[in-house]
């Protein structure tokens, strides 16, 4: 069965994850310099060696009235360049709250903000918009 793959897109950094090959469990998996050669020929180096059949975007959202942020039209760029370049079915996820989520659990695990690499909370943030999208299509709420 093939993964899913969740992308938290940033102007500097995109978080990457991936799920089990049950499509249950999200795992954090990389974080991509964006302004570094081609990210979405890594991404798709990505979908290719995992066995990525379904890619979930994290769309920003105003958290005061849900409606799309200014963030969320170079996410749709972005994403409209990622679909001209594979097949691979791609879905969107209201990303609100996650990089803030990410930062909760990683501070939980003893992290402490500056004292780890650039990136880690990109990555945990894909974990989280990845691992709600797959609890909310378990439930039947997202189309498949």
């Amino acid at each position: 069965m093939p993964r899913w793959l969740g992308i938290d897109w940033g102007a500097r950094r995109i978080g990457v994850a991936l799920s089990d090959l049950e499509g249950l469990q999200a795992f954090g998996y990389t974080t991509l310099d964006a302004k570094v050669g081609d990210p979405i020929g890594r991404i798709l180096t990505i979908c290719e060696e995992e066995d990525v059949g379904r890619i979930v975007v994290g769309l920003p959202l105003r958290s005061d009235t849900g409606e799309e942020s200014q963030t969320a039209k170079a996410v749709r760029e972005f994403t409209e360049s990622l679909s001209a370049r594979t097949r691979i079915p791609l879905h969107f996820e209201d990303e609100r709250f996650t990089s803030f989520a990410a930062e909760q659990d990683l501070k939980a695990a003893g992290w402490r903000p500056g004292k780890d690499p650039k990136g880690l909370v990109d990555k945990a943030a894909a974990k989280v918009l990845l691992q709600d999208f797959l609890d909310r299509r378990a439930r039947g709420e997202t189309e498949t």
